[in-house]
């Protein structure tokens, strides 16, 4: 491993130094140099050498900016090495102080001939100005006293035409500020002009491409990182390439002082100073990158001591120049401190650690050829403009191999992750399954128990059977999670009447909410069919409005549609406590539960999750907006239907993929057999229900729309069962039955509700909403038959229950009032035998009148109860004279049938009841009259009257007295099941009132 190690390290050293030597065997320095201030070129051609390098020996006068004329009056010089720091040389025996003016001069002995020249410079440190033969022709700064000293450093060129074959060049350098001393630091060159500008383009060419190449590497490395800011070794990465940029383009050529030539130098030269934030962040990246091996306590000293040093450059440049040796040594010891733990790396076989080790080794020779750029003569752009590129391409190679190496391994975690899900989806899905059948039980056990306990021990049963339902619920939402997974869930998508559906959906939750919350429903009766599945819908519309239940205390939540182009947007607006912002893109993650709720706020968080599911299924989008502490609103789109079918049929079911087209109401059966109403929007359902039903023992009707069975109702008399599908469009099944209720008790009309939905909130809603049974859909044949026979028998109950309530009604013809009637008549015989004769007469029509009907289905001509009525009434005078008065008030052309003891036993009530027995001067009157298509009916008396409170009872059918009120009972409950008729009684301290109002043509209801 040792000897791999090194073989590793000494090749790409040996190659460095290879390339090194090669350089530097080139390079034009090494072309004949200046001796005793004079350089000889006349043997030389420049265009064929290219340029040379005017390094030697150069007459130097310090502390003074002369001209040619000092020298020619042969002034007093000094010989000193060049390139070098004056801080170098020695003059007089006395070194040469680091802040001080001075100026070079050399003679160049040219060959003849020589056309356009040029001149390139370099560091000349801190400011300079060139004269060729007397004339200025090139500078950088303002060399001069101190108060007249102006600094700068760029490198630049000069080009001219000599006058003759001799050229005397003069520099006046000044240096006021840097530590280390002034002087010209790097080698001046002499050539044609043609190669002098070509080595300013290829010096310039150098810094562009490191600087464009470092600059874009350091913004993908940034983007890298914004995109995954977990890893921030991107961005020590991008923050390192972005400084090595910054550091090339003010050394070298120094481009940003060509870019910017208004900068004040004062700025450039701390700009100068990015070398430590090239040493910083590259520790910051290694150390985050290779954390196992670094030292946490040697990377904080490094980082501290490079913000520091990075702060200095702060100071004036008298101060920070200082400290140039300092950021040298600082770079290196960074990185010689990331080469260490890059060998620890390796040793512990870290993936990609070899590509670290080699990019290492190429940044080592490049700092190393920057330094000594900055201290001495080596030029930078002696090293090809590769090392760099080495360098972020072996850091790049790395990276490309960790994240390989890791995508690899989540790829392997992946496989496992998925074989585990799947095992979890297996496991909830069984565990659900047999959850389910438990759970029913135990909330069928609980509501049982429930009704046998007091009001403190039921609300904890009540509390329990809310927790049972919950996680029924959820056991419900894990299955649908699971079938949604795997793909499972059918969508049967067809045209639904949206008002129906959300009518549906609210009317169940009204019965079953217990806060002070008010559920308002905005959807229209015109408001657009959209095409979706009813049972998804309502589906996703019980999780909305659920989900506001759950986080609204009190307030209101409002279903609203809009229509945009051709999709319908709901929308369900809570008053509730609202979504942070921040949870809002993960509102409809699956087991996502806001952190803002309570604990008491129960749940998966499947239930958005499983709603956002069912909309994209069903083709539209869903989306939310809430504030907190404001309100949240869900909304979801669905498509519009284009042409709502009137007749459309569902093809999924096989029984009814051809179905002829029925022409409704349509009625079919026999006539004299038990009569049933069917509802359904869909023709399909209706033929098969129809086909179902023994028409040899029913007579069906067949209706497509509520508003149709309630017509029928008023219509069709003794109708004995409704079957009533719970959506339809304009009015659902839920509308009919309560209106039906309001008129037929549940024995007097029972009604069987069918419904494809697969909530149990539907059947709870059916049942509140005055339903006797409830059947899912698709519909078994065997057990439709069942419940319509059970269903049926309740009605014949019922009506046995009516027949023996008439037949009580006769029994109040008790023995002793025929044994009074009889001694009456004897009494009067003795007396008056006309009259006793007239009253026997009275008595027989009495009789053979209350006995004149079989059963409560037959109706009599009005007359033949007005018959029984006087037939009554001269009795009750005869018996009791002189102690009321009866008026009739009807007219003559009033001719309908009633129903049969509707009038007498009013009359009845309100002599033996109405009237004081002490007391004369008693008044009935018995109004009857014909307004429009209505028989109204007012029985009258001045009696004692009744107490509200037994008004009330006798309406509600409540009372429970059976010694009076019976006669009133009956009839209320008669009346009321007639369409369109009704009975009121009004009644105090001066008498009562009871009015009956019929359909007058009641007569077409009769069987």
């Amino acid at each position: 491993m040792k000897r791999k190690l090194i073989a590793y390290i000494s090749v790409p050293v040996l190659i460095a130094l290879l390339l090194i030597m090669i350089l530097s065997a080139h390079d034009p320095a090494k072309l004949p140099a200046v001796q005793n201030g004079i350089l000889d070129l006349t043997g030389i051609d420049l265009e064929q050498v290219g340029p040379i390098a005017l390094d030697g020996e150069w007459e130097f006068v310090s502390g003074q900016l002369v001209n040619s004329d000092y020298f020619n009056n042969q002034g007093s010089s000094t010989l000193v090495g060049v390139p070098s720091l004056w801080t170098k040389y020695a003059v007089n025996g006395e070194s040469v102080p680091k802040y001080n003016k001075a100026t070079y001069r050399m003679v160049v002995k040219l060959p003849k001939g020589e056309s356009i020249l040029g001149l390139k410079t370099g560091n000349i440190r801190m400011s300079n100005s060139l004269y060729v033969n007397g004339e200025k022709v090139g500078g950088s700064g303002a060399p001069a006293e101190t108060t007249t000293y102006s600094q700068r450093n760029t490198p630049y060129t000069a080009l001219f035409q000599p006058e003759d074959d001799e050229l005397e060049i003069i520099v006046h350098v000044a240096n006021f500020d840097y530590a280390s001393g002034g002087g010209i630091v790097s080698s001046l060159y002499l050539g044609d002009d043609e190669s002098i500008l070509n080595i300013r383009t290829a010096a310039l060419a150098y810094d562009w491409v490191m600087i464009a190449a470092l600059f874009a590497v350091g913004i993908y490395f940034f983007g890298f990182y914004l995109h995954f800011p977990r890893e921030r070794s991107l961005l020590f990465l991008a923050l390192f390439c972005f400084s090595m940029a910054l550091y090339t383009s003010t050394h070298g050529e120094k481009v940003l002082d060509i870019i910017l030539p208004g900068i004040p130098y004062e700025l450039f030269s701390k700009i100068q100073g990015t070398s430590n934030l090239i040493a910083l962040f590259l520790v910051a990246y290694f150390h985050s990158t290779l954390k196992e091996y670094s030292n946490k306590s040697i990377v904080k000293i490094l980082i501290v001591i490079g913000v520091l040093l990075s702060c200095s450059v702060l100071l004036p440049l008298k101060i920070s120049s200082h400290l140039q040796n300092v950021y040298s040594i600082y770079l290196f010891v960074a990185i010689l401190y990331i080469f260490y733990i890059q060998i620890k790396a390796i040793r512990n076989k870290t993936v990609g650690g070899m590509y670290l080790l080699l990019g290492s080794l190429t940044l080592i020779i490049y700092c190393i050829v920057g330094t000594l750029n900055v201290i001495g003569n080596t030029k930078i752009d002696s090293l090809p403009p590769i090392f760099p590129f080495i360098y972020l391409m072996m850091l790049s190679l790395f990276m490309a191999h960790r994240f390989t190496d890791t995508y690899r391994k989540n790829e392997e975690l992946t496989a496992k992750l998925i074989e585990v899900d799947q095992f979890k989806d297996e496991f909830l899905t069984k565990t659900s399954h047999e959850f389910k059948t438990p759970l029913h039980g135990m909330i069928a056990i609980l509501q049982t128990v429930a009704k046998d306990l007091n009001g403190k021990q039921q609300e904890k049963i009540h509390f329990v059977i809310s927790q049972a339902k919950r996680l029924s619920s959820l056991v419900n939402d894990v299955l649908d999670l699971a079938r949604l997974k795997r793909k499972e869930l059918k969508i049967d998508l067809k045209q639904i009447d949206l008002y129906s559906t959300v009518f549906v959906v609210v009317e169940a939750f009204s019965y079953i909410l217990n806060k002070e919350i008010k559920i308002i429903n905005k959807i229209k009766k015109d408001t657009p069919y959209v095409v979706a599945d009813e049972n998804r819908l309502r589906q996703i519309l019980y999780n909305l409005i659920d989900n506001a239940i759950k986080y609204t205390t009190q307030g209101e939540i409002v279903i609203s549609a809009i229509q945009d182009d051709d999709k319908l947007i709901i929308s369900v607006k809570d008053s509730g406590i609202g979504i942070p912002s921040e949870q809002l893109p993960t509102i409809f993650n699956n087991y996502e539960r806001g952190n803002h709720l309570d604990d008491e706020q129960e749940g998966m968080g499947l239930g958005l999750s499983i709603t956002k599911d069912l909309v994209d299924l069903q083709g539209g989008q869903i989306w939310v907006d809430s504030k907190l502490g404001e309100g949240t609103t869900f909304s979801f789109s669905l498509p519009i239907v284009k042409e709502v079918e009137s007749n459309h049929v569902d093809c999924d079911d096989e029984r009814t993929q051809v179905v002829e087209s029925l022409s409704l109401p349509y009625a079919n059966g026999n006539p004299m057999g038990k009569k049933i109403i069917i509802a359904d929007d869909n023709h399909a359902n209706l033929r098969v229900l129809i086909e179902a039903l023994d028409t040899t023992k029913y007579f069906i009707i067949a209706v497509d729309n509520g508003a149709d069975v309630l017509s029928l109702l008023g219509k069709e008399r003794d109708v004995d069962l409704l079957i009533l599908d719970i959506m339809m469009p304009k009015m659902s099944g839920y509308e009919v039955c309560q209106i039906v209720r309001e008129t037929y008790s549940l024995t007097e009309l029972p009604i069987l509700m069918l419904t494809a939905a697969i909530l149990p909130e539907d059947m709870v809603t059916a049942f509140q909403a005055g339903a006797n049974d409830f059947l899912h859909k698709p519909v078994d044949l065997q057990e439709l038959h069942i419940r319509v026979n059970n269903l049926l028998l309740i009605k014949e109950s019922a009506r046995a229950a009516t027949n023996m309530e008439i037949a009580f009604l006769q029994a109040q013809i008790k023995p002793h009032f025929i044994y009074n009637v009889l001694t009456s008549i004897i009494s009067l015989s003795y007396i008056d035998i006309e009259k006793s004769r007239a009253l026997i007469l009275q008595f027989a029509k009495f009789l053979r009148g209350s006995f004149d009907f079989t059963n409560t289905n037959k109706l009599i001509p009005i007359q033949n109860e007005l018959s029984l009525v006087h037939s009554y009434i001269e009795i009750e005078k005869a018996r009791f004279p002189e102690r009321f008065t009866f008026e009739l008030d009807v007219k003559d052309e009033v001719s309908c049938m009633i129903p049969p003891l509707i009038i007498q036993p009013l009359v009845e009530n309100a002599i033996r009841h109405g009237l004081s027995a002490e007391d004369a001067g008693g008044k009935i009157i018995l109004s009857i009259q014909q307004k429009g298509e209505k028989l109204i009916i007012t029985v009258r008396d001045n009696g004692i009257g009744m107490s509200q409170e037994k008004i009330d009872k006798i309406m509600s059918g409540k009372l429970k007295d059976g010694r009076n009120g019976v006669g009133l009972l009956n009839i209320v409950k008669r009346i009321r099941q007639f369409l369109g008729a009704s009975i009121s009684i009004e009644s105090t301290e001066k008498g009562t009132e009871v009015e009956m109002i019929l359909p007058y043509n009641i007569q077409g209801i009769e069987e």
